[in-house]
């Protein structure tokens, strides 16, 4: 028994292609509105840890189905007023946390708190010179959280009202990890 090829029309072959095209677009849009995205650090806020130009791999979807945690690195969207822009910054604190920026008059800097109990911030660029214009303490409600960089002493971030501590839906993406490192 012989297998014959059946030729197929124009329209069917259209037809085929079409049907590829659209459920290849679909799949495109869905994982890079829902799944990942590859995003380029800009600016120095993040050194030493996420150097200006690298590229860091985004999960968008994680954040759908959990909440960021406390120092999670995180791709935030702010609108500036003229347009939306991405930040890359580190959780500091998220809902129902209380936060305080203090001057530690023995090391001449400001300290972070949460909760009352100072943090160990060893990944931050040097001891942080401003506390920006918050009055602290800050209690953090429902959806919101406070989002600083490691470059503290550059960064502009939650210390800034004009800033501002960022909702939830304004967190875009956990980054996973660096796919191109300027080193």
């Amino acid at each position: 028994m012989s297998k014959e090829k059946v030729k197929k029309s124009p329209k069917q072959e259209l037809k085929e292609w079409l049907t590829v095209i659209v459920i290849g677009a679909v799949l495109v849009i869905g994982i890079r509105n829902f799944g990942f995205r590859i995003t380029t650090v800009k600016g120095v806020s993040m050194e030493p840890n996420y150097i200006h130009g690298e590229l860091v791999f985004t999960d968008m979807f994680t954040y759908k189905v959990s909440a960021p945690k406390r120092n999670d690195i995180v791709i935030c969207e702010y609108d500036s007023g003229m347009d939306n822009e991405l930040f890359i910054k580190r959780v500091i604190a998220g809902p129902g946390d209380e936060i305080n920026i203090y001057y530690n008059e023995d090391e001449s800097c400001y300290n972070v708190a949460v909760n009352g109990e100072t943090i160990n911030e060893d990944y931050i660029m040097e001891p942080m010179l401003s506390g920006g214009d918050w009055q602290y303490p800050i209690k953090l409600v429902t959806d919101e959280y406070f989002v600083m960089g490691d470059n503290r002493n550059i960064s502009a971030d939650s210390r800034d009202s004009y800033i501002g501590i960022f909702d939830r839906d304004k967190i875009i993406g956990k980054v996973r990890f660096k796919i191109m490192s300027k080193a």
